[in-house]
């Protein structure tokens, strides 16, 4: 998949890039073309010039002179025939061609001898000129503003290029240039030179569809290139953590499994001998082990919960106080035995909300056991348990959890809440679990409408912040 995407992508700027120069080829060549249209233009406009002042200085060659003609041979010669006519016609037209014959030769040499040797300034007008240019770079499809110059063969610059004429130093990369009114001979050589100072900007928009287009698809095949390969790298970690859990589920249930299958076989074994104390005893792990055995079944079961989008919950309202009691009365006597404390401080006014209480229960419990599975190792527990009225958020109940166990490190606190996601315990051993828990409880608070946010440092502690709706 990466050697097709560099694959496209390097075609795709191949592309790009010889379209950039066919347009630039384009751009210089429809310049070029338009530049020499000019050129050829102004010397006819100067040839017709010399042409029509001759013409004006004599009259006797226009074409009326015939009309005349024939009007006064009419009126002398009245019995002229069709044949005398045309000969007379062609005689004066002869004539005609004769004397304008004379008249080009002399406009000819007249503008060979003369014109060079004038001004440039004196033979063009600017402003005629760049409407001529404008025309022509209108037929050839270029619209973009240009700035023109002109050069002399004396050296002198005058036009619209005010940075030429302020003696700025411009590339000669950036001109385009075109010898005007060729026929003067090298020693006077007139230049014109047109300059296009949004030059790259129209080129660059002429392509922009295209590239626009080139630039989407790419930013699409990305984006799905990057999806997958997230996609495969994310089943990749659920196939992982899968294969943990069955190693985990497998271990966590063989053990009470075993327990019960041993205890009961010594009850039933006549030869082993059994006081009361005994059956007491074996009859106490059964039970403890039934326990066990059921409670982990339960976070199995878990897992169909978790995979269902929409879980059937039974809401009514109930007393978070009255739930949270229940709990910590339980684990009271769990964390006595490891000579810790649980505080609680009920401190919220309206402690009533519409709950599953089943679930919500377990939610509580939930957070509370992995507080005490992660407790710091020889040190005595502290748990903190507390709820009060939301004050940025009307109507919200807050429910705090903290401990002082190990903590949780920052790489993995955006994560702890995913299926089958566990933190690494390093050198505590002895922690079991499936890593539902945490994505259990979230699931949960959010179909309950709620938050739930965390709070860790490692070695000091976490804390877990609910904030679920109440009822009016």
């Amino acid at each position: 998949m990466m050697l097709t995407f560099v694959g496209l992508l390097s075609v795709q700027l191949q592309y790009s890039t010889q379209i950039l120069a066919m347009r630039e080829k384009n751009f210089d060549d429809a310049v070029k073309r338009s530049l020499y249209i000019v050129s050829k233009t102004l010397e006819q406009e100067e040839a017709l010039s010399y042409l029509n002042e001759a013409f004006e200085k004599d009259q006797s060659v226009l074409p009326q002179e015939i009309r005349q003609v024939f009007a006064n041979e009419s009126d002398s010669f009245p019995d002229l025939t069709v044949q005398s006519i045309s000969k007379n016609q062609q005689k004066i037209l002869k004539e005609s061609f004769a004397r304008k014959k004379i008249i080009f030769t002399n406009v000819a040499m007249k503008w060979f001898n003369e014109a060079p040797d004038k001004h440039l300034v004196d033979r063009i007008n600017v402003l005629h000129v760049e409407d001529i240019l404008t025309q022509e770079l209108d037929n050839n499809a270029i619209s973009t503003p240009f700035l023109i110059s002109f050069i002399d063969y004396e050296g002198n610059v005058f036009g619209s290029d005010t940075k030429v004429l302020s003696d700025t130093i411009i590339e000669e990369k950036e001109y385009y240039s075109q010898r005007l009114f060729t026929e003067d001979g090298d020693s006077k050589m007139n230049f014109m030179r047109v300059r296009f100072p949004e030059r790259d900007k129209f080129i660059m928009h002429s392509i922009a569809p295209i590239s626009l287009f080139s630039i989407i698809s790419t930013l699409m095949l990305f984006g799905v290139f990057i999806s997958a390969i997230a996609l495969m790298v994310r089943q990749r970690r659920l196939s992982d953590n899968k294969t943990e859990f069955m190693h985990n589920m497998t271990h966590e249930l063989k053990t009470p499994i075993s327990s019960i299958s041993l205890a009961s076989q010594m009850l039933n074994d006549d030869s082993v001998a059994k006081s009361d104390s005994m059956r007491k005893h074996l009859t106490s792990v059964i039970t403890e082990e039934t326990k066990r055995l059921s409670f982990q079944v339960e976070k199995v079961l878990q897992i169909s919960l978790l995979e269902n989008k929409e879980s059937i919950l039974k809401f009514k309202p109930m007393d978070i106080h009255a739930i949270i009691e229940g709990v910590v009365k339980n684990f009271e006597i769990k964390v006595t035995s490891s000579k810790g404390e649980l505080k609680t401080s009920l401190e919220a006014k309206n402690h009533i909300a519409n709950v599953d209480e089943i679930h919500f229960t377990n939610v509580i419990y939930n957070l509370l056991d992995n507080a005490v599975k992660y407790s710091k190792q020889g040190e005595p527990i502290k748990l903190k348990i507390g709820t009060f009225d939301n004050e940025n958020r009307k109507h919200t109940l807050t429910i705090t959890i903290e401990d002082n166990g190990i903590g949780i490190p920052k790489e993995y606190q955006n994560k702890i809440f995913e299926k089958f996601q566990r933190v690494p315990t390093g050198n505590i051993h002895n922690v079991k679990g499936f890593g539902l828990g945490l994505a259990y409880v979230k699931k949960m608070i959010a179909q309950h409408g709620g938050t739930i946010d965390l709070e860790s440092t490692l070695g000091i502690g976490t804390k877990f912040i609910i904030n679920i709706p109440t009822t009016l």
